[in-house]
């Protein structure tokens, strides 16, 4: 973690203590108190050391406390009472679809229907009857386990009315207020900790702990008591420091419980090189409204906030970046069953292309019959590229062969993996086919204008950054240049929503695709950020609604599954104060939520992330 504290736990070089807000990094360290200061303070403010300790009493009473209400909330008996009210009912679908098979099969024997349909619905019965076994047999396995479990099943196997009792919209309340609860005890956490660190550092200096040495064993204890280890110890001590010292209205907002440790720490991440007052100024930003930062998401908290310290600093956000290209590496780290995880950090031009390339490689080769899943064809391909191999018409025949293995009969003999591709082929890409979507206002890509550019799907980049992007691009050793191509996009010019889009783009469907993507960026459900997959009807077709941009909507794969759920309600909206493309999704709880399109490059001067998502 990249954080501003100083590094000062245990490390001689920063001993002379953490800063300050509002205080210039050069400024004199007060000295150490000696004996008399130390008792006058005792005197003078005896009440308010006592008052720190009841709170910390009240805090350890309160987290008993708590412990003995989470450790017997659980009751196995319940969850097994909902197992088999879960598997009677599928067990009497299973039974309803039996008994129409039979009907069928009853009414086709009296119609003097042919063998060969009465053959059928037979073994569509036998079928349905196997099924409805299989479904009695599970829901007795269920009922078994509740009286063990300290249950009182009934005649019908389950306690129907406990069952009935269970409320979702109570069980999804206590989940949001638990996680608030949690948050704001990870904040407590941190106070405790900076108060900690001080506390030891003073004590380290009243028994003579030399000056260059203080600091020593401080994380380590923190790291002890978190059950972490030293080094994640001292980060959660440097985080800490910051949010306390630096950061109050992220502080603010975390001891509120809008704000997790995680997204804390992006702040910090986010604003290192600022100064105190730029520093203090996008913790104001980000973080002074506690209702907008709880409803952002994690990757949209970061934007924000790469964005806001951009504007405050330009120069010192661009000589960060061209600094941390320095930092560049490659590590490997082990994973279960023989795997390794293999990490690069390396500039995002470099990696966008990277992983556009791997992915153009995937579609190729699933377009191509190859049954290896996407994420297997990417990984495939990135190992074909750096390894050094056999020559690409040799070696084939191994499922992890970069080619695929050899589809059935391609040998001759029969042999070789069903559906593989028959043809060799390499994971050559041509550039021209790899586009990065990079938006930004023809002022930033003609002028001097340093309004950030947004990558669509990843984060806004400094406006110099795009420039070279675009107009200084790499050449690669074969000397081909990529080609730019410019596509014009309107925008509203009051809220900066996307309005439309050049018509000389692309051929419907397709153009509406790129048009919502680049709208909406990245999936439009809360607090997702995942990259936009698929192309849904807010009002869904089968419901009378167009296939028209107004009612579409980007969702990644896992939320255009799960909004097919029963309960899940959707509409389009508008965004708070009638900005933006908005959609409105109702849980199946009752709780509402909207959700805005990120704005465009070109915003005329709001506050990043604020009114951008909103939970009503």
């Amino acid at each position: 973690m990249d954080v501003a504290a100083p590094d000062f736990f245990d490390s001689p070089a920063n001993c002379a203590g953490p800063r300050f807000l509002g205080t210039a990094s050069n400024a004199p360290v007060p000295p150490a108190v000696g004996a008399g200061t130390r008792n006058a303070i005792a005197g003078a403010r005896s009440g308010a050391g006592a008052a720190t300790m009841q709170k910390c009493r009240g805090l350890l009473e309160l987290g008993n406390s708590v412990l003995e209400s989470c450790g017997s909330f659980f009751d196995p008996a319940m969850l097994a009472q909902l197992d088999a009210a879960l598997a009677h009912e599928f067990a009497a679908q299973a039974r309803a679809r039996a008994d129409d098979a039979a009907g069928e099969l009853d009414s086709a024997i009296r119609g003097g229907r042919s063998a060969e349909t009465l053959a059928a619905l037979s073994e569509r019965l036998s079928a349905a009857k196997s099924a409805a076994s299989k479904a009695e047999a599970r829901f007795a396995q269920a009922t078994d386990v509740i009286a063990p479990l300290g249950g009182n099943p009934t005649s019908a196997g389950f306690d129907a009315v406990a069952v009935g009792q269970i409320s979702a919209a109570t069980l999804i309340d206590v989940i949001d207020k638990l996680e608030t609860a949690k948050n704001a005890m990870a904040a407590a956490q941190a106070h405790a900790q900076t108060l900690f660190v001080a506390s030891q550092r003073l004590s380290q200096a009243q028994v003579g702990v030399p000056k260059e040495r203080i600091g020593k064993g401080i994380a380590h204890q923190v790291a002890l008591a978190r059950h972490e280890s030293p080094h994640r110890g001292r980060q959660l001590c440097e985080l800490a420091e910051v949010l306390v010292r630096e950061l109050p209205c992220s502080m603010d907002a975390f001891s509120r419980g809008s704000l997790n440790e995680f997204r804390a720490r992006i702040v910090a991440t986010e604003t290192v090189f600022l100064s105190f007052e730029d520093r203090a100024r996008v913790d104001r930003c980000i973080s002074g409204d506690v209702g907008a930062v709880e409803l952002m998401g994690t990757r949209e908290l970061r934007a924000a906030a790469r964005k806001a310290a951009y504007q405050l600093d330009p120069e010192a956000f661009v000589k960060r970046g061209q600094k941390a290209v320095g930092d560049r590496y490659v590590s490997l780290r082990p994973a279960a069953d023989g795997m390794t995880f293999l990490t690069a950090l390396i500039p995002l031009k470099q990696g966008v292309r990277i992983l556009n390339t791997l992915t153009k490689v995937a579609q190729s080769a699933r377009a191509a019959g190859d049954e290896r899943s996407k994420g297997q064809v990417m990984a495939d391909a990135l190992m074909h590229r750096l390894i050094q191999h056999a020559a690409c018409d040799d070696g084939a025949g191994t499922i992890s062969d970069h080619r695929g293995a050899p589809a059935p009969g391609a040998d001759g003999a029969g042999g070789g993996w069903p559906g593989a591709v028959r043809e060799p082929w390499c994971t050559a890409v041509r550039e021209p086919e790899i586009a990065l979507e990079l938006v930004m206002t023809d002022r930033s890509l003609f002028g001097s204008d340093n309004e950030p550019a947004v990558l669509v799907g990843y984060e806004p980049i400094p406006a110099p950054t795009a420039r070279d992007m675009i107009l200084q691009p790499d050449t690669a050793a074969d000397g081909f240049s990529p080609r730019v191509w410019l596509k014009r996009l309107f925008t509203h010019p009051d809220s900066n929503a996307l309005l439309a889009m050049d018509s000389r783009a692309r051929v419907f469907p397709e153009g509406m695709k790129e048009f919502i993507r680049l709208r909406d960026q990245r999936c439009q459900t809360l607090y997702c950020d995942a990259p936009i997959r698929e192309f849904d009807h807010i009002k869904s077709y089968a419901a009378g609604g167009p296939t028209t941009t107004e009612n579409g909507q980007g969702l990644c794969t896992d939320c255009n599954q799960a909004k097919e759920a029963p309960g899940w309600q959707f509409q389009r909206g508008t965004g708070p104060a009638g900005e933006g493309w908005a959609t409105e999704t109702t849980t199946p709880t009752g709780r509402r939520y909207v959700s805005v399109a990120p704005p465009l490059p070109g915003s005329p001067g709001r506050n990043p992330g604020r009114s951008k998502k909103r939970r009503c």
